[in-house]
């Protein structure tokens, strides 16, 4: 039985912004494969990214390893963030961020899941310092 992915990248990314929907329980290598990999390209071209972040009504949790490189990915990347839109986000996901936001330079801001076209459209909104 082949699993399901857990991460699913959305139409709205391009240039500097990564739109993801989370769902199920988030492995490592879809966290590698569908956030890492694509978030790391990103800043090698652009040097900052904005995130977009829906959290599906199906979403579980992180796996413990997703988890963990989660974590090293906000603690390396973070002051290359401008702006971060979680909609739907768990409470465990919006208090690790408000108590990362001291280290943290981007915007971040929450949406319900009826508000997702106005997370969608905030985090697109952004436009680099010339």
């Amino acid at each position: 039985m082949t699993a399901k992915q857990t991460i699913t990248i959305l139409p709205g990314t391009h240039d500097a912004t990564l739109c993801l929907r989370l769902s199920g329980e988030i492995t490592a290598q879809d966290f590698i494969d569908y956030f890492d990999t694509p978030l790391q390209n990103i800043i090698a071209r652009h040097g900052y990214y904005n995130l977009y972040l829906h959290y599906a009504p199906d979403f579980k949790a992180w796996l413990p390893e997703a988890a963990d490189l989660s974590f090293k990915c906000i603690s390396i990347c973070s002051p290359k963030a401008r702006r971060l839109a979680y909609v739907n986000a768990p409470d465990s996901r919006m208090l690790m961020m408000k108590m990362l936001e001291p280290m943290m330079q981007a915007e971040i801001r929450y949406f319900d899941e009826p508000q997702r076209q106005e997370a969608l459209d905030w985090v697109l909104a952004y436009k680099a310092p010339d």
